[in-house]
């Protein structure tokens, strides 16, 4: 059957853990907190979703003054973010975290909270920007405002291996059930394309995907990237044939509107990123690591 069945439910059972613990949020080794940086912050960012935060206290000049980048961001979606052994945060996005708090100059503090609370927290000004895997959907640029891409991809549907030709179209899914994780853009087109399926969102991919392979549900949506990943190391599934449209197929950072002295430093950071090759460099070191992990 599985390759890593008892790994992926150990990796579960530890996120879970790890989630349920108070303090302070886990972060990279070499970052220093400040006294501001407890659980109970993230919790009341996540929930001020209509308030609207200071764009002047979130310029490149004001994070310098303060001395510290604020990053808001959920741990748990492998390669891009998720915990190591020791509890810290490591991935795509955090290695592009920490360069960009090294170009600014200051400390790096990673707020880890739910994911429907990464824009709510930008937009109130408890962090300063959201780096979580995050689309650019039209729904999120009405809250924040977003850098150009800095890793692009496409949403795939995960299915029963053997099954991978099966849905040749849209309704070959009618009064089947597709799991993804809820509030994210999988969600948006899952009810946008599948009107007559049955969404079963969960809060995080990797219960989606153990769905899957419970066979409590005929498929699951995902983005491309981490689809291949999920096949590369979990026997019994495949990547379905059947295309899906999206206009947002790539990953951007999120930054409070209106603060366009932060979004244009992201922009030029990731171009320079992207042009030496660290984000290619960064992409694989977290995938190796994500595979040696069993979280994938």
């Amino acid at each position: 059957m599985m390759k890593k069945v008892a790994a992926l439910l150990a990796t579960l059972t530890m996120a879970l853990s790890l989630a349920a613990c108070g303090g302070e949020p886990t972060v990279n080794s070499d970052v220093s907190l400040g006294e501001d940086s407890s659980a109970a912050s993230a919790s009341s960012a996540a929930s001020a979703s209509t308030a609207e935060g200071n764009v002047a206290e979130h310029t490149v000049e004001a994070i310098q003054e303060r001395g510290k980048l604020i990053v808001a961001t959920e741990s748990q979606y492998a390669p891009f973010e998720f915990k190591d052994v020791e509890g810290n945060i490591i991935g795509l996005d955090p290695s592009i975290m920490q360069a960009l708090a090294d170009d600014l100059g200051v400390e790096l503090e990673i707020m880890d909270i739910a994911f429907d609370g990464v824009v709510p927290a930008v937009q109130s000004g408890a962090a300063d920007i959201a780096l979580a895997g995050l689309s650019a959907t039209e729904e999120r640029k009405q809250s924040i405002d977003f850098s150009d891409l800095y890793f692009e991809g496409g949403q795939v549907l995960l299915v029963p291996e053997g099954q991978e030709e099966t849905y040749t179209q849209i309704s070959d899914l009618d009064g089947k059930t597709i799991a993804t994780q809820k509030g994210t853009i999988q969600q948006t087109l899952l009810e946008e394309q599948f009107p007559n399926a049955t969404a079963n969102l969960l809060p995080q991919f990797p219960a989606a995907v153990m769905e899957l392979v419970a066979g409590n549900c005929d498929a699951v949506m995902i983005d491309k990237v981490s689809a291949e990943q999920y096949v590369k190391n979990y026997e019994g599934i495949g990547i379905s044939t059947l295309a899906i449209e999206a206009d947002e197929s790539g990953f951007c950072a999120g930054v409070m509107k209106g603060n366009t002295s932060l979004q244009e430093f992201i922009n030029e950071k990731i171009a320079e990123y992207k042009e030496s090759g660290k984000i290619s460099e960064w992409y694989v070191e977290a995938t190796e690591k994500a595979s040696e992990l069993g979280i994938e």
